[in-house]
């Protein structure tokens, strides 16, 4: 079943830069890819929503930053308890393009307009409840981060925040300018107080301090000339940001892509971006679910 919602709430975006959809399909593959890395946490996961699960009731998943739903088109195959999602964006045309993911567990699935301030009133229904994203904590302001640590710790949620940049990025072979392009790109990131690529670290800094039980997964993306197309997009838009930050560097950016598409096409090229996953299962039911 499919529901929308228009319900903003009275809390304005934080998170207001657009996100292209073209981008969020370029991207899905690698992002699915790199998410393999956190397969072992998903069956702890689907264990204690299904321990908390009651007859005929449904593990909430709360997907904030949803975009075009590739969130819930991976992860939902993968929870083996059945699921009732609430697909949460500031965009309401990236959800309007999002389509249903076909698996049975899915017994609904609400999309909504709204950001993470709205994480608390979510949290209204006495089954297990999952907050996730992927790709989204970087874009956050240190508020929204402390919300939603403060939100998941305070009603024994699991979460599982996923493909957060850390500002590792190796392209092999090195060249020149790449130290600049990413000191340039990074500080991009962090422009008007949002966490960029400290935002992995941050967020499991603040689940800790509450006591939650946290957890870390790598979930590098790798990529290289068996997807042109996407390796493509992300060298110029990452040079656009760095330039966009430092003006000066128009000129450098521009011959450094050059440099990097012609050993792009050459099959020359492997770029490794770091991403992190953080894992939050509550102990008293991820005990019980061990036994």
């Amino acid at each position: 079943m499919e529901r929308d919602s228009e319900n903003s709430s009275h809390s304005t975006p934080v998170v207001t830069r657009p996100v292209a959809a073209d981008w969020l399909g370029l991207r899905r593959a690698a992002d699915h890819r790199a998410r393999h890395n956190a397969a072992p946490v998903i069956e702890r996961i689907s264990s204690w929503l299904r321990d908390g699960l009651t007859a005929n009731q449904a593990a909430v998943i709360i997907d904030l930053g949803a975009g075009t739903g590739s969130n819930q088109a991976w992860l939902a195959p993968r929870l083996t308890a059945p699921q009732q999602w609430i697909l949460v964006d500031h965009d309401a045309s990236l959800l309007d393009v999002s389509t249903a993911t076909d698996t049975e567990q899915v017994k609904s699935t609400i999309r909504m307009v709204g950001t993470v301030n709205q994480l608390p009133d979510l949290i209204a229904s006495e089954a297990p409840t999952l907050v996730t994203c992927a790709a989204l904590l970087d874009l956050l302001s240190p508020s929204e981060a402390a919300l939603i640590a403060e939100t998941v710790a305070s009603t024994q949620a699991a979460a599982l925040l996923s493909l957060t940049v850390t500002g590792e990025v190796s392209l092999t072979p090195e060249d020149p300018v790449d130290h600049q392009i990413a000191a340039a790109f990074d500080a991009h990131q962090r422009r008007e107080d949002l966490l960029g690529p400290d935002a992995a670290e941050t967020v499991a800094g603040l689940l800790r301090d509450h006591g939650a039980n946290v957890e870390v997964v790598q979930t590098d993306w790798v990529l290289d000339a068996s997807q042109p197309e996407f390796v493509e997009r992300y060298l110029t838009d990452r040079a656009d940001a760095a330039v966009e930050q430092n003006p000066h560097l128009a000129d450098a950016a521009q011959q450094w892509v050059q440099r990097r598409l012609v050993q792009l096409e050459q099959g020359q090229l492997t770029v490794r971006v770091g991403h992190q996953d953080v894992v939050c299962i509550p102990e008293a039911r991820a005990a019980e679910s061990t036994g």
